[in-house]
């Protein structure tokens, strides 16, 4: 009687030990496979940002007409449209900041408003053009990519270099 207990107590305890080895090791594997799907995510939202600042520049609410550049004439009407047309550029767009400065000939780092737009001055009155911006309201990471684009201005048909810039928010 006291043999089948011992027995009967052996093989409940082996049994409680591979079932918790198997806890343990479940464990482990979802813990790893969790820090390969964020290194992925992280991955494929870098790239996102890439595809978005390579489109950006062709985008035909501020492309120039015939030529590979961006109208900088375009730039505040834009803006204007974004809030017009909130819901499409939001679902299109998500937490994103796409900014344009103007890199050569260097100029103030103001930002650009319809005021600064109308003056004589311009365009070197003006630094760089906020095109989209919206944040999350917890702001945990921003991811930026940027590439260097031609800035048309039509006012004084002149050509010059900008950096086009796409922060991705998380």
């Amino acid at each position: 009687m006291k043999r089948g207990q011992v027995e009967i107590n052996e093989t409940l305890l082996v049994l409680f030990v591979i079932v918790l080895l198997l806890i343990v090791g479940m464990v482990m594997y979802f813990r790893f496979s969790l820090a390969k799907v964020e290194t992925l995510g992280d991955t494929l939202d870098e790239q996102e940002s890439t595809v978005l600042l390579a489109q950006a520049s062709t985008f035909p609410e501020f492309r120039c007409n015939d030529r590979d550049c961006m109208d900088t004439s375009k730039f505040l009407p834009f803006r204007t449209t974004v809030h017009t047309y909130a819901p499409f550029y939001t679902s299109s767009l998500g937490y994103k900041k796409i900014t344009v400065s103007q890199v050569y000939p260097l100029t103030t780092n103001v930002l650009c408003t319809l005021e600064l737009y109308s003056q004589d001055a311009y365009p070197e009155n003006c630094g760089f053009w906020m095109l989209y911006d919206r944040q999350p309201t917890p702001l945990k990471q921003a991811i930026t990519a940027s590439t260097f684009v031609s800035l048309y201005f039509p006012e004084i048909d002149e050509y010059r270099i900008g950096r086009l810039e796409v922060t991705r928010y998380a």
